[in-house]
């Protein structure tokens, strides 16, 4: 059977076939708006998303990761027999001994003949973060007199509850003449929290006179910690996070990481582990200061609450306390801002204005000290 003849305009049927009309000019706009709407949201979640692997990668870290280990009992501690060169910059050689201080040497338990040995318990301050094995204010100290034997127990991040464990723990194996415990205002701020900028840490409760240590072992987030931190802040940082978190603004979560706000409670607490550390060396036939070491507030017109604080805890049980403020505050500015980095801690000058000023005040309350 032949095929159908098609004409033009007609469908094989031979039906006639609608001729196809312009689209109106309004849809055509709409759809060129549409179109470029689309690229617009997808290049801006493209940025967004650029922005935030960028903010992420600059998540706040300590750089303690660099010599330490996780810590069942304190959260972190330092790597043994360590040797870092170049570590805040050239030239800055951070060394631990088999006891996990920062020192070339270690430690027998006996006082050496002929020595004088003090023991500085504290922070970052007191472990000298930015600074080469030589310049920490314990190391200088040190170099002041040769009968002077120093034990660096400071580490970066701790605060007084840490301090205080991991004297109990560590420290007190040593025999020594003298404890200083050099507390900043931010280790008083720590003890209020079991995290310290996303690191867990254990901490302390006064409970009917005595101390209880919560949050141990601390959990496993060391090795976790940064890789956890961007993910959350790559999250917090996109658009889809910052809706979220003004969405929620009204209502936050609670969080057990807080500063400047130091109960009660918390005090309580610090006083415990400040007194118990007192009659600890009583037994052990060694003394014991207390010490408050200015960083930014320095610039304060007053002594700060904590300073305040420690030196009532200090007259309340006759403990000897030195408040650095002022020996920092009689100098003029042009020499107090060479003393310090931009991070507040303290430079190689300002740890030698801190050995120097302290050994000067230590001899004045203990007159046994070499001199």
């Amino acid at each position: 059977m032949p095929a159908p003849e098609i004409t033009p305009g007609t469908t094989p049927r031979g039906a006639p076939r609608k001729a196809r009309r312009p689209a109106p000019v309004w849809l055509k706009l709409f759809a060129s708006a549409l179109v470029t709407a689309v690229l617009l949201i997808v290049a801006e979640g493209g940025a967004s998303a650029l922005l935030s692997v960028r903010e992420a990668r600059h998540a706040i870290r300590m750089q303690e990761e660099s010599h330490a280990n996780y810590d069942p009992d304190l959260g972190w501690s330092n790597r043994p027999n360590l040797r870092l060169s170049n570590l805040y910059e050239p030239g800055t050689t951070f060394t631990t001994n088999a006891q996990g201080f920062r020192a070339r040497e270690d430690y027998g338990t006996a006082v050496p003949p002929g020595k004088y040995r003090i023991v500085c318990l504290g922070d970052s301050f007191t472990m000298g973060y930015g600074m080469g094995d030589a310049d920490t204010y314990p190391a200088q100290m040190e170099r002041l007199h040769a009968a002077l034997q120093t034990v660096n127990m400071g580490q970066g991040g701790y605060g007084l509850d840490q301090d205080y464990l991991w004297y109990k723990r560590d420290g007190a194996r040593l025999d020594a003449d003298l404890l200083v415990f050099a507390v900043i205002a931010h280790d008083v701020y720590r003890m209020a929290g079991n995290k310290f900028i996303g690191y867990a840490k254990p901490t302390l409760r006064a409970s009917g006179g005595e101390l209880q240590v919560d949050n141990t072992p601390v959990a496993k987030t060391w090795i976790f910690r940064t890789p956890w931190r961007r993910c959350t802040t790559f999250a917090r940082s996109t658009a889809l996070g910052r809706l979220a978190a003004w969405l929620v603004h009204s209502a936050p979560a609670p969080s057990s990481e807080f500063y400047g706000k130091t109960s009660p409670e918390v005090l309580a607490a610090g006083e415990l582990a400040i007194t118990d550390l007192a009659e600890l060396s009583a037994r052990k036939r060694q003394k014991f200061l207390l010490v408050y070491l200015p960083s930014s507030d320095l610039l304060a017109h007053e002594p700060t609450s904590e300073a305040r604080w420690l030196q009532m805890v200090a007259e309340r049980h006759s403990i000897p306390f030195v408040n650095l403020v002022g020996d920092f505050g009689r100098l003029p500015p042009w020499e107090i801002a060479p003393l310090f980095r931009p991070d507040f801690h303290y430079s190689a000058s300002g740890n030698r204005f801190v050995a120097e000023t302290l050994l000067q005040r230590i001899r004045e309350l203990f007159p046994q000290t070499p001199r």
